[in-house]
């Protein structure tokens, strides 16, 4: 979520932790700037605040952003633990 809108943009990959995604040009944030991301899972959206700790740029230029989680706690925890939980083991049933 930007103060101009929400922008969609390319998870890469996710953690319990944190996550990595591809972003447009000029479009990453700035390293250690703590961010308010709205992610939205088969079951409902998360708020999640995190900080950006890496910035990279592939062969192609396109540019990535590692994050990661920030008080990440309560409900918003729970149901992202389940997501992931999910995607690493998906014929265990975990309530979302």
């Amino acid at each position: 979520m930007r103060i101009s809108g929400a922008e969609r943009i390319e998870v890469i990959n996710a953690s319990y932790r944190g996550l990595f995604f591809r972003c447009a040009p000029g479009a990453a944030p700035p390293l250690n700037q703590l961010l308010r991301i709205r992610i939205e899972l088969s079951t409902r959206q998360v708020d999640i605040n995190a900080i950006a700790v890496r910035v990279v740029s592939d062969p192609q230029g396109r540019l990535g952003v590692g994050l990661r989680f920030f008080a990440l706690n309560g409900e918003d925890k729970q149901h992202w633990d389940s997501y992931i939980t999910n995607l690493i083991m998906p014929g265990r049933r975990v309530a979302a």
